[in-house]
């Protein structure tokens, strides 16, 4: 769509969304898990008060957009947004801003910092060009506040358990945190159930004889959720895997989705066209090549 000159879906993509009156933007700014500091909300005001009408919007991703912004502002705006460290985000197809929860060390029950993840994703991911858009949620453990579930891309921190039975004391508490019924007391031990357990962590910080350890950590990936219109849940492909394994999943989830979407459709429909075994098959062979 233009208008005298103006092409508003290349603004889009850059985080400028034309409003219903057509004499004003919407500025959408990039802010990585929601993260931000005391002075960068006390900037964002004051070119909200300069650029805008005074009003900020927190979006469902995290991030922060300011609306009625004038077309002949944005340049300016966005030299003023970048020196606060908080420049214009993506619209329209790209990868979009990437939602966390607080993750470690702030949240008693993360498995990682999500916070040190979410950056290193955003710098090598996001504002990709894209068939449609792709959304990445992080979550630092199995409560799943982030809803991973529920976008393109989700990410689990989590921690399976294992019991050292020569330690154990048999006290229980193992058993009364887990929520999953995955815990047992048999003769006089604890035993974990790991068809019911779901990696959370918890048995292991509540032990008090350093009986329940971690066996091993990482990340469970899922893929394809989304939301709006048509709702799917993401499905789980991996479980304990590292960072950079994240990251090839990530890239080549983006590599065969170019490859292989049509026109506005979302990642998740593209594996229901497909079909999730041979989705798998093609960038499992990748990774392992």
């Amino acid at each position: 769509m233009t208008n005298k000159g103006i092409n508003y879906e290349e603004l889009k993509k850059g985080g400028f969304i034309i409003q219903r009156n057509q004499k004003y933007f919407t500025v959408r700014l990039r802010v990585p898990g929601g993260n931000l500091t005391s002075d960068q909300l006390k900037a964002l005001a004051e070119i909200s008060e300069k650029y805008g009408r005074g009003r900020l919007h927190i979006t469902t991703r995290q991030g922060i957009q300011i609306p009625y912004v004038k077309y002949e502002d944005l340049h300016v705006i966005t030299e003023e947004l970048r020196k606060v460290g908080t420049p214009p985000g993506s619209c329209g197809p790209r990868v979009r801003n990437i939602s966390a929860c607080v993750g470690k060390p702030e949240c008693p029950h993360a498995n990682i910092n999500t916070y040190d993840l979410v950056k290193k994703i955003d710098e090598k991911f996001f504002g990709k060009d894209l068939p449609t858009k792709i959304k990445i949620g992080i979550s630092g453990c199995p409560n799943s506040c982030a809803k991973p579930q529920l976008n393109d891309i989700g990410i689990i921190g989590v921690v399976k358990p294992r019991i050292i039975r020569e330690k154990c004391n048999g006290c229980g508490l193992c058993m009364e945190i887990c929520k999953e019924g995955a815990v047992k007391i048999l003769e006089g031990k604890a035993a974990i159930d790991y068809n019911r357990c779901v990696y959370c962590g918890e048995c292991v910080r509540v032990c008090p004889v350093g009986a329940d350890v971690i066996e091993k950590e990482g990340l469970t990936i899922l893929i394809g959720g989304n939301v709006g219109r048509h709702p799917r849940l993401a499905q789980k492909i991996i479980d304990f895997a590292d960072e950079e394994t994240a990251y090839k999943v990530i890239d080549r989830v983006i590599e065969i989705f170019k490859e292989e979407a049509i026109p506005n459709e979302r990642f998740g429909h593209l594996i229901d066209r497909v079909g999730i075994g041979e989705f798998l098959r093609r960038m499992f062979a990748d990774l392992d090549s």
